[in-house]
């Protein structure tokens, strides 16, 4: 297969707090000989899933899933080159690893030489290209208001691809819901395990909360095309070993996915949250939803009215309990 070894990418960054695009030439040498052995290692860190095919791209019916996964193979090689360009280091000192994947973004860990990880986020062939970026400044900004959201550090865009990359944070647990809601642990072996009923009734409230917290009262403005039953939330490693309560949840869950936004009063977003969360929605028409996209296990009442009052005290700064004029239905 020939390819060519140079391509002219356009990479976002911050500089002094402002969003900065430049224009980097660089060189792409047997990039899939490069891709291929650094997912030898598969499972060395028990960090994911570990071996990625293409099985795992979400393509549209005019693309192929054999080529799109070259394509992006070439992509995150291109990533790698400017990363080694920037860090005085080769491709060698770099190591990737495939962790997980959702229907917007495919998950990556990028290991330098001084042992530094990266989190790539990187574009589903299906998702129409920009989208990946809006989500990058939409956690940009709710990242300002709680460190809990995952903060993006760069951008980095190819021909038809995008990435952006944060902070990786190790063997985090993926909360997802199946037929019970539960998390996905990555070591000894990657696997789900199921949550019990007193956890599921706090860390559900806890997602809720997360919501209703970050919602910006001078904008109107709410999250919406969550898909919080399938890895927009994770629990920081070693939440399990501590008593489950709220406190002790909220500090350790983070948002990590940031789609879209939904601008609205408050208390039509709290009323869609009650809709949309007390029932499946994963047969439903996403057009036709605003939060909850392809809920596979509803929430009982308890778990959202109990996120709902602990988002608006963290909303408000309230420390007492929320007036009932405020949780009216």
């Amino acid at each position: 297969m020939s390819i060519n070894n140079h391509a002219t990418v356009i990479v976002e960054t911050k500089e002094n707090g402002e969003i900065v695009e430049k224009k980097v030439e660089v060189n792409v040498d047997d990039f899939l000989k490069v891709f291929d052995e650094s997912l030898v290692q598969s499972f060395y860190d028990n960090r994911g899933i570990g071996v990625i095919t293409p099985e795992y791209l979400e393509v549209r019916d005019d693309q192929d899933e054999d080529i799109e996964f070259v394509k992006i193979a070439k992509f995150l090689t291109e990533y790698m080159s400017h990363y080694a360009n920037n860090n005085n280091m080769s491709l060698g000192d770099l190591r990737i690893e495939f962790i997980n994947y959702g229907r917007t973004e495919l998950v990556f860990v990028l290991t330098d030489a001084n042992g530094k990880d990266w989190t790539l986020l990187v574009k589903q062939p299906v998702v129409k290209m920009g989208d990946v970026h809006e989500e990058m400044q939409n956690l940009s900004v709710l990242h300002q208001r709680d460190e809990r959201v995952i903060g993006p550090v760069e951008y980095f865009m190819g021909n038809n691809q995008e990435l952006y990359v944060t902070p990786y944070i190790n063997q985090a647990r993926c909360i997802v819901g199946r037929d019970t809601w539960g998390v996905f642990v990555p070591e000894p072996f990657y696997r789900f395990d199921e949550f019990t009923e007193e956890e599921a009734d706090v860390i559900n409230a806890c997602m809720i909360a997360k919501l209703v917290s970050l919602f910006d009262l001078e904008k109107n403005e709410g999250i919406s095309a969550a898909r919080v039953g399938g890895g927009d939330f994770m629990l920081s490693k070693g939440y399990e070993e501590e008593v489950i309560t709220p406190d002790n949840i909220y500090d350790k869950l983070y948002l990590i996915a940031a789609r879209k936004k939904v601008q609205c009063s408050l208390d039509d977003y709290i009323e869609i949250i009650r809709n949309e969360f007390s029932r499946v929605t994963i047969n439903e028409d996403v057009s036709k939803l605003v939060i909850n996209l392809r809920g596979r296990v509803a929430m009982t009442k308890k778990q959202i009215e109990t996120g709902i009052e602990m988002g608006l005290k963290k909303l408000y700064g309230i420390s007492d309990g929320v007036p009932n004029k405020m949780l009216q239905k």
